[in-house]
């Protein structure tokens, strides 16, 4: 019997607001531009049919905000992971491996370069880290045909690599005002 093919999408956060320098890192919003940016990102991820069956997310409050402005489904099963705040490729691996089989398509909202380190890692694409590519609120969309616990370099295939400028929204869609 074949085994379900496993979806994983590492969603950065959107750009975050700098302007009180008196918060801590964790307690940073999400500035303007990546609020705007979410509403792409939201309408992206429903067009293409890609709503997870887990959601795991950074506790850091732009990546809390950044799920929240992807207006998914509430019954979505959502677990915050204290150890994704700022997460290594070998903690995101370790968390991974925790994910029971029963879900065949989990969203990862954290940061860099964790998130492009993992990517680089799965799809073996060896190149230097750095923000500019793995932008905020970027997507990474892999498939792999085998269990969150095996997961080995160059073991699972990005089909897609989307960034907010990449999205272009139907002129009645618009981008909602922020808050």
């Amino acid at each position: 019997m074949n085994q379900p093919l496993r979806e994983l999408m590492l969603l950065r956060h959107a750009k975050s607001d700098w302007k009180d320098e008196s918060l801590a890192d964790l307690d940073r919003p999400l500035a303007d531009k990546g609020k705007k940016t979410l509403c792409k990102i939201s309408h992206w991820l429903n067009d293409h049919d890609l709503i997870p069956d887990l959601i795991l997310v950074s506790p850091a409050k732009r990546a809390c905000q950044t799920l929240k402005r992807l207006k998914l489904p509430k019954n979505i099963p959502t677990q915050v992971h204290n150890e994704l705040y700022l997460a290594n490729l070998d903690t995101l691996k370790t968390l991974l491996s925790t994910v029971p089989t029963q879900y065949e398509r989990v969203l990862v909202i954290g940061h860099n370069p964790g998130l492009e380190a993992l990517m680089h890692f799965l799809s073996q694409k060896q190149e230097p880290h750095s923000s500019k590519l793995f932008p905020t609120a970027s997507l990474a969309h892999f498939v792999m045909p085998f269990h969150w616990q095996h997961l080995t370099p160059g073991s699972a295939r990005l089909t897609q690599f989307i960034r907010p400028k990449d999205i272009t929204l139907p002129a009645h869609e618009g981008v909602e005002k922020t808050e």
